[in-house]
């Protein structure tokens, strides 16, 4: 039983050597990081953290990604919102695990994701290979795919429970 533990770890470094991994973790908010639309809803409104199932579940995914972020891993937003009401969550609310200092990019305006995916990956001088995209919106991901085929889209599932497996199935940070 122990092998496959072994094997993973072997391959797992092996692709690192080769440079197969990731770099940036890229991140929609509204119903990603937390559940609900901040500019709709509030920062009240918001789901992260006690009191619903999938409230819950969000934090556990910005944990994930705090975990990367401790391995190296670098973090970036990419949202269409208007950035005071992106920023407000990280700044006041008591639920989230991630502030903004975490991320080394932060967008959050209304030009097209691909767009804003470009301009990060010029500001970190990192090219889009190196990218994984997590967003909720089936039409967002789309849109990446077609516009960045180099950038690694997550196809989370359909709640925010099946994220982290999603995230984990191609390994791509190992």
């Amino acid at each position: 039983e122990a092998l496959p533990g072994l094997a993973e770890i072997y391959i797992a470094h092996l692709r690192a050597i080769l440079g197969l991994t990731r770099k940036v973790m890229v991140t929609d908010l509204d119903n990603t990081l937390w559940k609900g639309v901040i500019g709709e809803d509030g920062l009240e409104g918001i789901g992260i953290g006690p009191g619903s199932p999938a409230g819950e579940a969000h934090p556990a995914l910005q944990q994930y990604m705090l975990e990367l972020k401790h391995r190296g891993i670098l973090l970036a937003v990419c949202s269409k919102n208007n950035l005071a009401d992106a920023e407000a969550p990280f700044k006041e609310h008591a639920g989230m695990r991630l502030r903004l200092e975490d991320f080394a990019a932060f967008r959050a305006n209304w030009q097209d994701k691909a767009t804003n995916l470009r301009e990060i990956a010029q500001e970190l001088s990192l090219g889009l290979d190196s990218f994984v995209f997590l967003d909720d919106s089936p039409v967002e991901r789309e849109w990446v795919r077609s516009q960045l085929p180099e950038v690694d889209v997550i196809e989370p599932g359909e709640t925010v429970f099946s994220y982290l497996a999603a995230l984990d199935r191609g390994r791509p940070f190992f």
